[in-house]
């Protein structure tokens, strides 16, 4: 195989992932950001990595309250890192976990883990399954 042939086996995927209008974010939202999309709204999600969805209630006093695909109703605590990350706490045995918010520009949104999209998600404003 040639130093070309090799070459176009580097190359060319990269510039058809680029011609698909697939976008990268560049940098996680900030603190002030993240608070401001989430306070006092819901977010519509779907875990990549588990392909289940849930919507969730982020109130002002920072409790969350989450129903999944199954009608399952969880509690938990939820606040925003000084460098943006979005943290939860369902009060299950991991703890809190953080991540890092990324805009994608057209109304959604991604919580990212280990450099990969975790999870999916847009949002509405309000409250509106009146959790």
């Amino acid at each position: 195989m040639t130093i070309h042939m090799k070459m176009q086996l580097i190359v060319l995927p990269f510039f058809a992932l680029l011609l698909s209008g697939a976008t990268f974010p560049a940098e996680p939202m900030s603190a002030d950001s993240v608070k401001s999309l989430l306070t006092n709204n819901t977010m519509n999600c779907k875990n990549l990595k588990k392909d289940e969805a849930f919507t969730s209630y982020y109130r002002g006093d920072g409790t969350v309250t989450k129903l999944t695909s199954n009608e399952e109703k969880s509690q938990g605590k939820w606040r925003v890192a000084d460098n943006g990350q979005h943290c939860q706490d369902w009060g299950k045995e991991d703890g809190e976990c953080c991540h890092p918010v990324f805009d994608k520009g057209n109304g959604t949104y991604q919580k990212f883990e280990d450099g990969a999209p975790k999870a999916e998600f847009t949002v509405t404003e309000g409250n509106p399954k009146g959790f």
